[in-house]
């Protein structure tokens, strides 16, 4: 019987992600993008923990690899990409160059996992190849959710479709991003970190940090990847 929980344990967090994604859809759909936001980075949690959880408990499996990319590509392309089709909406946009956005934000993210399912099994702190999908779909939640809070004049209308494409690129890139794992080894300097993204919370917004945290962390990585060319080439 403890055999069995332990080996559906990830998979029901995984599921969770996914129960996460189909409300997140139906509520961007109803118009309700604030709380269809919260729930896909409800979902990015979920992600996070679903294959420590495997590994922790010696439950790894190809099964719950193949599950979770499925669900990813849900929770993390589909559910984003509702979301921002219907926040642009709200803009004198096309409707035609929301759609465009959107679809390629989830090519790339599609691509991106097509190609780590072919990749053998990662260890939890091995570098990803191209963005991942599920921090990408943060990202572009976050924008939407800081467009929201701060009543649509945080971002033109035209540059959340050139966001996703950009994000797309990113993810069917080749450059190297560091587990998020790795930069936050250092206890006194994640608790620093973290505390100080607290504060400035309380004076900012939660969304508006999260999105400077997140954008921060892809930033880092291509810096690394740009001094890595340059040291190359010199």
């Amino acid at each position: 019987m403890l055999t069995s929980i332990r080996k559906i344990t990830p998979n029901l967090i995984t599921f969770t992600s996914l129960s996460c994604a189909f409300s997140a859809i139906l509520l961007a759909i109803d118009r309700n993008l604030t709380l269809a936001g919260v729930l896909i980075l409800v979902g990015y949690v979920a992600d996070a923990l679903d294959g420590k959880v495997a590994r922790r408990m010696g439950v790894a499996s190809d099964f719950g690899k193949h599950l979770d990319s499925i669900v990813d590509v849900v929770n993390f392309g589909v559910a984003p990409a509702v979301l921002l089709f219907q926040h642009l909406r709200e803009f004198p946009l096309s409707p035609i160059l929301a759609w465009l956005g959107g679809l390629l934000f989830l090519l790339g993210g599609a691509f991106r996992l097509a190609r780590f399912n072919l990749r053998p099994r990662k260890e939890s702190r091995s570098e990803s190849i191209g963005l991942t999908i599920s921090t990408a779909g943060a990202i572009l939640t976050l924008c939407v959710l800081c467009d929201q809070v701060y009543d649509y004049w945080l971002l033109p209308e035209v540059a959340f479709p050139l966001l996703a494409a950009v994000l797309s690129l990113l993810m069917a890139s080749r450059i190297r991003f560091p587990p998020l794992a790795a930069l936050l080894s250092n206890r006194w300097l994640a608790a620093g970190a973290l505390s100080a993204g607290a504060i400035l919370a309380v004076w900012l917004t939660p969304q508006f940090i999260g999105l400077c945290m997140t954008g921060g962390y892809v930033s880092f990585g291509l810096i690394r990847a740009l001094h890595g060319l340059i040291w190359r080439g010199a």
